[in-house]
């Protein structure tokens, strides 16, 4: 019967494997699912952010409502003392007086003034006439009138740092001039909400061309604070935005930016970041690990859920069957109730199988047994029957007269003996279906020699018999080649120059299923003629050869005669022969 391989087998890749595979076709399962909550989870992610966004500027807005009050004021003020001072801007004293006494009842300015077009200032709250004329900003102003905010450092009629804002005014149409608004700069930093929840780090009033008018922070740490790679003048014409990058100290911040007056001046809140989270394919790493974990515990749960209920199984079942194929035994008492019915039949399968199996090999081991006890009863009486006609012969031997007669019966005698010898090893074998060529040979070489050599005879004979194992067929016209080969070898080996006769017979195996048996012995240099190869000896080694497959070759020198015979071994199949 076919051979079982009980042992240990490689270990197969784990994409092959029950768990992997169910757990991969439940992962492409659940995979759209996973990417829907992924993209809900970002669709909330933005809602957040854009949530975090507007409550970032709406805590601006209060935080930088005192500057935008203050800010919108001079420009109503301005607005309100445009219509005032173009009637009294003839009479500098009666100017003079009355915005003294307004900047003394408001408390909140330094200056106020009207600009005329030539740049010399006359009514103002100045107690003498200031020369703007020279001013970049009142020249460029007069060319293009619009309103204008600006910080100035200590100017002349004020002497400390202010804000100023220059208001156009229109008579009838025509541009006539501007009022000039200061404020002081401490005045519009100080402007804190005090009920405001949360304050920013630092809060700067800039205009639309990037310069800054106030901080409520010192102007150092103001600098510090500000972005580091966008300058203002950039973020001013933009409506609401809040953003994330680096302040100059290199600090990661979040900032925000609101317009006081649209189109001329902003506030820039830097606020710390409250938590700083990573994110993957632009989703925050924090709500991408709750759908990530569920779609790895289902996976988990599908894995184990395998395992425990059918690969913890199959794979004791298959330790079962490694055990019986090896030892042709297993444990049938102990049940496993947690089994399913699927896999409650398949044990059931595989017990009925094994006793079956074990049945019919009990009944084939009893069949084998049987017929090798035959098959050994026929080799003995065959040996038997050859041993006894080998008897006769040696009678018929005794009685015969002529040298001619004793010859002829010694040869057939050697040959029913060499096949006698083929069957006593065939009975005593314990594999009938299997001969030891080198045991064989050996003791049929052994015989023939010391049968066939003459009493006093001098020989040496050397014999090198390899364990060549052969099938029957093969083993017995090998044997009676070997007989024939022995008998030449004895008659016609002839004594060397040394005074004794050599004989040498050698079995190998010259490649994998290739085997060669040489025959070589001594001969005298006036026998190359009688060894022709006409005899009927020769004809014997020919033909039983030729029942091997094989090939005969045969050398002759003048001090030796080797015959030596290729053939092929013929394979062992578990079939039986038909001959």
């Amino acid at each position: 019967m076919p051979e079982i391989r009980t042992d240990s087998a490689p270990r197969r890749p784990i994409s092959r494997g029950l768990r992997f595979r169910v757990a991969a076709v439940l992962a492409l399962a659940l995979l759209p699912i996973g990417v829907m909550g992924i993209m809900q989870t970002r669709y909330l992610s933005e809602e957040v952010r854009s949530h975090s966004e507007l409550t970032l500027l709406a805590l601006t807005n209060r935080a930088a409502f005192g500057e935008r009050q203050v800010i919108e004021r001079a420009f109503g003020a301005a607005e309100a003392l445009s219509s005032i001072l173009q009637l009294i801007q003839d009479d500098p004293e009666s100017c003079r007086r009355y915005l003294g006494k307004y900047l003394e009842e408001n408390g909140r300015y330094s200056f106020i003034g009207f600009v005329p077009e030539d740049g010399m200032v006359t009514c103002s709250s100045a107690a003498t006439p200031v020369d703007l004329s020279q001013s970049t900003r009142i020249g460029d102003g007069m060319m293009h009138p619009q309103p204008s905010i600006a910080a100035i450092d200590r100017p002349t009629v004020s002497r400390e740092n202010v804000i100023n804002i220059l208001h156009p005014v229109f008579d009838e149409g025509a541009f006539s001039g501007y009022i000039s608004i200061s404020m002081p700069v401490h005045l519009v930093a100080n402007q804190v909400d005090e009920n405001a929840e949360k304050r920013p780090i630092s809060l700067t009033t800039f205009n639309a061309d990037g310069a800054i008018l106030s901080s409520q922070s010192g102007l150092k740490d103001n600098l510090m604070s500000l972005p580091g790679n966008i300058p203002l003048a950039q973020l001013a014409g933009n409506p609401s935005v809040t953003f994330v990058g680096h302040d100059r100290s290199g600090a990661k911040r979040n900032f925000a930016v609101v317009p006081l007056i649209p189109g001329l001046a902003y506030a820039l809140a830097v606020w710390p970041i409250e938590r700083d989270t990573f994110t993957i394919l632009g989703v925050p790493l924090t709500p991408l690990i709750v759908p990530l974990l569920m779609f790895l515990a289902s996976l988990g749960v599908s894995y184990l859920a395998v395992d425990q209920l059918v690969v913890r199984h199959v794979a004791g079942l298959c330790r079962k069957m490694q055990i019986f194929a090896k030892t042709r035994s297993f444990d049938t008492s102990a049940r496993n109730r947690t089994l399913s019915s699927e896999l409650e039949e398949l044990e059931d399968a595989f017990s009925e199988m094994a006793f079956s199996l074990l049945d019919d090999e009990a009944q084939m081991e009893d069949a084998l047994r049987e017929k090798n006890v035959l098959l050994k009863e026929v080799h003995h009486r065959v040996k038997n029957n050859l041993q006894l006609i080998s008897s006769i012969m040696n009678m018929k031997i005794r009685k015969a007269k002529r040298p001619e007669t004793v010859a002829t019966l010694k040869r057939l005698q050697e040959r029913i003996l060499g096949l006698a010898t083929v069957h006593r090893n065939l009975y005593q074998a314990e594999n009938l279906s299997q001969t030891n060529a080198g045991a064989l040979l050996t003791e049929l070489f052994n015989h023939l020699v010391v049968a066939g050599a003459e009493a006093g005879d001098n020989m040496d004979y050397d014999s090198d018999f390899e364990n060549v194992i052969l099938l029957p067929d093969q083993a017995v016209p090998l044997a009676l080649l070997a007989s024939e080969l022995a008998t030449n070898a004895v008659k016609y080996a002839a004594a060397s120059s040394r005074g004794r006769a050599r004989m040498r017979a050698s079995l190998t195996l010259i490649e994998p299923g290739i085997a060669r048996l040489v025959c070589e012995n001594s001969i005298s240099p006036d026998a190359t003629e009688e060894l022709a190869g006409t005899g009927l000896g020769s004809q014997l080694i020919r033909a039983f050869a030729s029942q091997l497959g094989g090939e005969v070759q045969t050398e002759i020198t003048d001090a030796t005669y080797t015959v030596a015979v290729t053939f092929n071994v013929e394979e062992f199949s578990h079939d039986p022969a038909d001959h």
